[in-house]
């Protein structure tokens, strides 16, 4: 009995459209190669079955514990030779899967290949750099700030990178048409941390803000920005360096002790260029709220004036005021010392009088006494001196009477 009674019948009750074999393989090849994280991937293995061919390529084999894989790097046996790789070492293969057509076969397509150095190795050298830093104070040192917003901004990366195209689309849409300059350098590999020194040199004499990073990948993708002379080169840069390598949970050395952090370079752009809109936006509102408070100052200072103004006003009149309170009180007590003078002249005078009173003649006069003068108008008041034939004149109360001195 056939397997399908009904071929037709089975083409409509299947997922898909019945294809031909080499149909189905090209279209797997284009599902696994337009899938990007088998498309750029990066992958570690030891290495078996390495076949340098005459035409320049190479073939090889990548196993670990748990699965293996066909390669081939076109054009890959200088990079072989002079990295003198050889089969048993542990090797990182950079690229991406490939499927081909006529076997059905797939393989992994590299596009370089180097050495893996332990891990173990490298991380206790990334920690004894760390410990000395901290050591000898390099990690706790000040950082430079970065402008508000860069002028000269440097953005040292790879060349065509997918993390060179985010933050350029970034760049677009928060700040169109926003300067900056672009240096392409090697990443990863082992002329990576060179070029990421030249780089940095070069940038540091125009920018005024530095970039520097990549995006995601193995730990030896990223190894480079956790070696002491890019590091050291970030620190000597004169110019505030942002570090931004790999995704958030990548912490590199370089991120460390740049004068800036981002967790990705997506992020550095955020960080660093502000959205134009909301920059004019926030100066406008600055900007009013400034008018505000110029007003507001203003209308406080004009009130103070005004007061003290009113102030100096009223001062005069109250201190005529009081001028004139004191001119009484002193004019009372002059009036006062006066009268009190004139009252004790006044009874002096009174007693002077009375005294003069009970001395005058005519009062004595009245008494019954009288007063003898001679013909000068003097007083007579005794017998010596007077002769015969002198006239004298008695003076009595009420009139006087003419006498002669007889013997």
């Amino acid at each position: 009995m056939p397997l399908f009674k009904n071929h037709e019948h089975t083409r409509k009750n299947m997922a898909g459209e019945t294809l031909e074999v080499g149909q189905f393989v090209a279209m797997a090849r284009k599902t696994l190669i337009n899938e990007p994280y088998l498309s750029n991937a990066a992958i570690i293995g030891e290495l078996t079955k390495l076949t340098l061919a005459r035409s320049g390529h190479s073939y090889f084999t990548l196993t670990d514990s748990n699965g293996s894989i066909d390669c081939v790097l076109f054009g890959g046996n200088t990079s072989f030779q002079s990295q003198s790789i050889k089969e048993g070492m542990k090797i990182v293969a950079a690229g991406g899967i490939d499927v081909y057509v006529k076997t059905g076969r797939m393989q992994f397509k590299a596009s370089r290949v180097q050495p893996v150095q332990s891990i173990g190795e490298l991380e206790k050298a990334r920690r004894e750099l760390i410990q000395r830093w901290r050591e000898d104070g390099t990690m706790d040192r000040d950082r430079k700030l970065a402008p508000f917003i860069p002028k000269k901004l440097h953005i040292i990366t790879g060349g065509g990178s997918a993390a060179l195209s985010d933050m350029q689309r970034l760049i677009e849409d928060r700040w169109p048409s926003f300067s900056y300059t672009v240096i392409p350098v090697l990443v990863q590999g082992s002329s990576a941390p060179g070029q990421i020194i030249r780089a940095l040199k070069q940038a540091e004499k125009h920018a005024d803000l530095i970039i520097v990073g990549r995006g995601g990948g193995s730990p030896e993708d990223l190894w480079s920005f956790n070696l002491e002379p890019v590091c050291q080169a970030i620190i000597d840069c004169k110019v505030p360096v942002v570090s931004a390598v790999g995704h958030e949970s990548d912490f590199m050395v370089s991120d460390m002790i740049a004068d800036i952090r981002a967790s990705t370079p997506s992020n550095a752009i955020e960080r660093v260029i502000p959205i134009k809109e909301e920059l004019i936006a926030l100066i406008a509102q600055v900007s009013d709220r400034l008018d505000f408070a110029i007003d507001r100052l203003f209308l406080q200072h004009n009130e103070r004036l005004s007061n003290i103004v009113l102030r100096l006003s009223s001062a005069p009149m109250k201190g005529v005021s009081n001028a004139k309170l004191k001119h009484n009180r002193l004019l009372n007590r002059i009036n006062s010392s006066i009268e009190r003078r004139i009252s004790q002249e006044k009874n002096r005078l009174n007693s002077i009088e009375s005294i003069l009173s009970s001395t005058n003649p005519s009062r004595v006069l009245e008494r019954g006494y009288s007063m003898t003068v001679n013909e000068k108008g003097s007083p007579v008041t005794s017998v010596v001196g007077l002769k015969g034939g002198d006239q004298l004149t008695v003076v009595l109360q009420d009139g006087q009477v003419d006498t002669e001195v007889k013997k």
